[in-house]
């Protein structure tokens, strides 16, 4: 709360729903990963194929979903960020050193 210049619960509720990438990823013009879990209870899901769909001008965009079967499907991967991490990591060396 405090990292966003709120103090007090309420105020930073009103705030948070005006956070989102809309009117931005349609601006983005490079390889672009969306790396989301499916049981993130901090960030909707359908914030991730919404900015996935937005992406338009991507020359490669990938919307990637971590399921709970195979780990990383909490906000940031952190039940398993090993794995996350890894698919990042080589998404990254792919789409840049092509």
């Amino acid at each position: 709360m405090w990292v966003w210049g709120h103090d007090d619960f309420d105020t930073f509720i009103e705030f948070v729903d005006d956070v989102h990438l809309d009117g931005v990823v349609e601006r983005i013009r490079v390889p672009l990963l969306i790396a989301h879990g499916a049981n993130d209870r901090q960030i909707p899901l359908e914030y991730a194929h919404r900015s996935y769909a937005q992406a338009v001008r991507s020359p490669k965009r990938e919307l990637r979903i971590f399921t709970a079967e195979e780990g990383g499907a909490e906000h940031i991967g952190l039940d398993h960020l090993p794995h996350v991490s890894a698919f990042i990591a080589d998404w990254v060396a792919r789409s840049f050193n092509d």
